[in-house]
């Protein structure tokens, strides 16, 4: 299932064209699925990792980190050897699924505390949680917006904690940073190769069932990417 930065346009089809500037190369140690569920998914938080461009004394909140993206984001700040990972999620159920991925606390949206403020929030969620989201700063902290969730803040709010939103689409990353965007892709299938980096699947149906695909993703169940296959 595609990310919600991708146009929805042919999302369904057997066969579309791409871009050969965006495709990836499925290397030998992988398949199809695999590489659904790691490369585009991988890119968006991988991109959202290096906008935020944390440094390994500050610490890091995923939203959404046990969906397609969030559950790479989590792994790729452990990887990137962020001090404290952060993992929030929709139920308890998934907690200790994004505390296997490494996460160092996992917290639930419902809950009323977070714990301590973090120096990076990485939403893919959006909407009525990126004002908790933004609230979860430091003084000085910085959050990445990369979903279509959308949502709004007042403007004080970031004058009085000092805090940025910074946007993030995939497509115009890119295209703006076509040479990084290749360099993530050979990082994204080396730390796959290597076992570093585990993509979840949490389903795999055929194309015919894209519905009940659909109808996973909206219930918000899924730990990892649900995929379709053609």
């Amino acid at each position: 299932m595609g990310h919600p930065n991708e146009a929805p346009i042919d999302a369904y089809a057997d066969f579309v064209t791409v871009p050969t500037a965006t495709a990836s190369h499925i290397p030998e140690h992988a398949d199809s699925v695999q590489a659904v569920a790691l490369v585009r998914s991988g890119h968006v938080a991988l991109a959202a990792l290096t906008t935020a461009d944390p440094r390994p004394d500050e610490s890091v909140l995923v939203t959404g980190a046990a969906g397609g993206v969030g559950h790479l984001a989590v792994q790729l700040a452990r990887i990137r050897g962020i001090g404290r990972v952060v993992a929030a999620v929709g139920s308890a159920a998934k907690t200790t699924f994004v505390r296997d991925l490494g996460a160092d606390e996992a917290v639930v949206y419902d809950d009323v505390d977070w714990g301590e403020p973090v120096d990076v929030v990485l939403d893919a969620v959006g909407g009525d949680l990126l004002p908790r989201a933004l609230a979860g700063l430091r003084p000085g902290g910085r959050l990445i917006y990369f979903n279509s969730g959308g949502g709004t803040v007042p403007a004080h709010t970031l004058l009085a904690g000092s805090t940025t939103i910074t946007g993030m689409a995939i497509r115009r990353f890119a295209t703006t940073h076509p040479e990084l965007y290749q360099r993530h892709d050979e990082l994204l299938w080396q730390l796959h190769a290597t076992g570093r980096l585990r993509p979840g699947i949490h389903a795999e149906l055929p194309l015919t069932d894209a519905a009940a695909a659909l109808r996973i993703i909206e219930s918000r169940t899924n730990r990892g990417k649900v995929v379709l296959r053609p």
